[in-house]
């Protein structure tokens, strides 16, 4: 892919953004190899749903990823290993790799969006985050893992991150939203989330729109395997972006 300056990226029209992550997606569609690992410098961060191994932080390493995003879920995880623990979290900042969070437990379903679980959702974080140590200042992610776009599915989901931020209150923790252009907009709008982590789909709502504001923290592409698993790649909105990670 061709490379850019952090000024080009920010001036490139919307069909140069759907022209981005259209040319990734096919890119790894068409590729025979059992791995592709991404080399981008403006690829800072990888997120995986299981637990690294010595061999993935090596090869993640070697192509520049600066970040690992990895998952806060309830005790019954929808996937084996979901849940970041304190053993795994040391491993990946001694390797001198950064850490990100996101809680997601079910985020795809909207069910999900109610007040209890907002509740839920924000004790259990609290939990996880002094498991593994996380610093004050950092930021927890909730993931909005779906299209809604209703005025009904986003007052639920309003509600749900009412919750989140009553229980992260005081707590020094950032609350971060992934989802949608609409989903981002709304919650920043109203003050209920403080960081954008902008879904790789482009189809759900105000992607594009979104994208062009540069208000967003991270981007997600699309899934790809890389070091024998499936990961995420995300864009980060410059070379030195913050974006609530946490390290050494």
């Amino acid at each position: 892919m061709p490379m850019l300056t952090e000024r080009r990226l920010a001036e490139r029209p919307a069909r140069s953004v759907w022209m981005f992550v259209a040319s990734f997606a096919v890119w790894v569609s068409t590729a025979h190899a059992t791995d592709f690992c991404m080399t981008d410098p403006r690829v800072e961060a990888v997120d995986s749903s299981a637990p690294v191994t010595q061999s993935f932080l090596d090869q993640i390493k070697a192509i520049g990823i600066k970040t690992i995003i990895r998952y806060y879920d309830h005790e019954d995880e929808t996937l084996p290993g979901k849940t970041l623990r304190r053993g795994e979290r040391d491993a990946i900042l001694m390797n001198g790799l950064k850490m990100g969070v996101v809680f997601q437990h079910r985020n795809d379903k909207f069910a999900s969006f109610t007040a209890l679980r907002g509740r839920q959702d924000g004790e259990r974080s609290l939990i996880l985050a002094a498991e593994n140590a996380q610093p004050r200042g950092s930021a927890i992610y909730f993931g909005v893992d779906g299209p809604w776009h209703t005025p009904y599915e986003l007052a639920n989901i309003m509600e749900y991150f009412r919750e989140v931020n009553a229980r992260l209150g005081g707590s020094g923790y950032r609350v971060g939203v992934y989802g949608s252009g609409l989903v981002c907009n709304a919650l920043l709008a109203n003050g209920l989330a403080a960081l954008c982590w902008l879904a790789a789909p482009t189809s759900w709502p105000e992607f594009s729109a979104w994208y062009q504001t540069k208000r967003w923290r991270l981007v997600q592409l699309p899934t790809t395997q890389c070091g024998g698993r499936s990961v995420d790649f995300n864009l980060a909105n410059s070379p030195e972006a913050e974006y609530g990670q946490f390290g050494r």
